[in-house]
């Protein structure tokens, strides 16, 4: 039987019920009182049992007292909670006009990222190192406001500070504090990169025993060379001054370093420096380096073995010693295999064994003959036993084919007019043209009594091998499909190449101070240094540029006063608010509760 009932009252939606029980002992529970909304009368949901009253009397002077006041202190707690979750939103007049410049989108992406950043302890490292810098502005600051907007909004410098009021959160720094702090960014920058591998190593189980290095470059707008910047070899085809860029990623494709280089240096120079400053301080042991032909030198190879290194190398069939060109012509000793191997520019995605193409291959072990530099700086033949391992592959021999006939359509346009194009414009296209000349030093076609034609040698001699190449190795040990499937590993470099080049928009560089320009570099591996951990976060179930679509359409619209209604939510968001441990799903969300929500990005870390 109840001794007595505290009826529910507006606003008091919990209370102390006490009921006398047949044992004659009183019963305290905490009770919430709601109206069912199908039969309109008062129910009762016990929140919490207490227990009995004698069992309280040696703590309490009257227990009874003591839980109304619980109940009653639970019951305001419970309405503040309420009142911050609901928006009193006020009168909106459809008069109300917009005012010129007026931006009413808030960038939520950075949220996800500022998780990422905190956890790679990055506010620690450029705290640490400020202490001892007079300075008025946050370093830490400036270097999440570039890499932030980097992934959600590229742009210049001066773009990535007009974004600063739109990032949730506060960064504290001017625009003028922008340029100041990639001078720092510069000078700390290679301890920052050693910072981050012991990171990502200690935090995700780094594997490095295979590592994948590629270059590429970045054209200026400029015509005058400099220390830095200089013309070479551009794989945009133009003669504007270069910088070379060396990455290395680790097995899953995470970033462990890069290094840039003058733009004139030729690719395969640039193994050596990079794993020599990076090998022993990284402490990265024993590693088989992968990469593509334009690494493949006699010098890089005899390096990596005197180290105690191993390497998975393309080798070049056109213009190859016929030995070998004979060997991967001659049909005898290949066998079809089936499996998850891909190409940059011939495999499909397919991932599935039943579904991934067939390909041929065969492998041996052979001496072959490299040209290697000694001490004199003379080059000399040696010869070093490696694996030759050929593969065919329809589907690849169909790129070729399908590459080839987009050159020779544009070598019969030059054919029929040679004069309409210069020397910069034809150059893959001069392969397969008898009979025309440039001026070396203008690029202009040079007139001649010859008339251009078609080489059909060549075309025919090219076309012979189609679907073909060739990877040697030094592993001896590593069944041949395992060093194919690791070779193929390397479009993943080629892919955060093309990812830093066009959703990250590294140029045009907008700063032409040389420490800047390193700076800009430096801000770009970071956001893709960030952009990949997300991606591993995630199981790899999304591409990088589907997680950077989703994170750029995060975003918040103001509807009045310091209220916000989120715009867009996905399952990349949805996953990604669940392994970090965010409420991304938020629809309508008050200045404070951006706040709270940045807060918690950070908290943990």
């Amino acid at each position: 039987m109840d001794c007595g009932i505290m009826t529910p009252k507006e606003g008091h939606p919990m209370y102390l019920k006490v009921t006398k029980q047949q044992n004659g002992r009183i019963n305290l529970a905490l009770v919430h009182g709601y109206r069912d909304p199908d039969t309109k009368k008062v129910r009762q949901r016990v929140v919490e049992n207490f227990g009995y009253v004698d069992e309280y009397e040696h703590l309490y002077e009257d227990p009874i007292a003591h839980f109304k006041a619980v109940a009653k202190e639970r019951t305001a707690k419970a309405l503040e909670e309420k009142r911050e979750r609901e928006l009193p939103l006020g009168t909106i007049s459809l008069d109300e006009a917009l005012e010129v410049g007026e931006d009413a989108l808030k960038l939520l992406g950075n949220i996800p990222l500022s998780s990422i950043y905190h956890e790679l302890g990055m506010h620690h490292f450029f705290n640490n190192r400020q202490r001892s810098l007079k300075m008025d502005y946050s370093l830490n600051d400036v270097m999440q406001l570039l890499v932030y907007t980097r992934l959600l909004s590229p742009g210049s410098k001066r773009h990535s500070f007009a974004q600063k009021d739109k990032l949730a959160g506060t960064y504290r720094c001017d625009a003028y504090d922008v340029y100041r702090a990639l001078d720092y960014f510069d000078r700390f920058h290679k301890e920052l990169l050693l910072h981050l591998h012991e990171q990502v190593t200690a935090r995700y189980q780094r594997r490095t025993n295979v590592v994948f290095y590629d270059v590429t470059n970045f054209y200026f707008e400029i015509d005058q060379e400099d220390d830095l910047r200089k013309k070479g070899m551009c794989k945009h085809n133009t003669r504007k001054p270069l910088v070379q860029m060396g990455l290395l990623l680790d097995e899953e494709a995470i970033p462990i370093t890069y290094q840039l280089f003058e733009g004139n240096i030729h690719d395969s120079q640039t193994l050596m420096p990079i794993l020599q400053e990076t090998r022993q301080a990284y402490g990265l042991g024993r590693i088989i380096t992968v990469a593509d032909k334009g690494i493949n030198s006699g010098d890089n190879i005899a390096f990596l073995m005197v180290k105690g290194d191993g390497f998975i190398f393309s080798q070049k069939i056109r213009g190859a010693d016929r030995e070998l060109q004979a060997y991967v012509l001659d049909r005898t000793g290949y066998r079809a295999t089936r499996g998850a191997v891909k190409h940059s520019d011939a495999f499909m995605d397919a991932q599935d064994e039943n579904t991934s193409p067939v390909f041929y291959m065969k492998s041996r072990l052979y001496p072959q003959t490299f040209w290697v530099t000694h001490h004199d700086d003379k080059k000399r033949k040696i010869p070093l036993d490696v694996r030759q391992i050929v593969c065919y592959n329809d589907l690849y021999a169909q790129r070729q084919k399908h590459k080839r006939a987009e050159v020779l359509d544009k070598a019969e346009k030059i054919i029929a007019h040679p004069r309409a194009y210069n020397k910069k414009d034809v150059k893959g296209a001069l392969r397969y043209i008898k009979d025309i000349e440039y001026d070396p030093l203008t690029g202009e076609c040079i007139e001649t009594k010859k008339k251009p034609y078609l080489d059909l040698d060549k075309i025919k001699e090219d076309e012979k091998y189609d679907g073909y190449y060739v990877i040697i190795t030094s592993e001896m040990d590593m069944p041949p499909l395992e060093v194919v499937q690791a070779y193929h590993g390397l479009w993943e470099i080629e892919h955060s190449f093309r990812i830093t080049k066009t959703d990250l928009e590294t140029r045009p560089v907008e700063v032409s101070l040389e420490q800047r320009i390193r700076a800009h570099f430096l801000t770009c591996y970071v956001a893709l240094l960030i952009l990949r951990l997300i991606c591993k976060r995630l199981n790899n179930q999304y591409s990088p540029e589907e997680v950077i679509r989703s994170l750029r359409q995060y975003q918040a619209c103001h509807i009045i006063d310091n209220h916000y209604r989120a715009t867009y939510y996905d399952e990349i968001l949805e996953d990604l608010g669940n392994v970090l441990k965010l409420k991304l799903d938020r629809k309508y969300l008050t200045v404070g509760g951006l706040r709270k929500l940045v807060g918690a990005s950070k908290r943990k870390f």
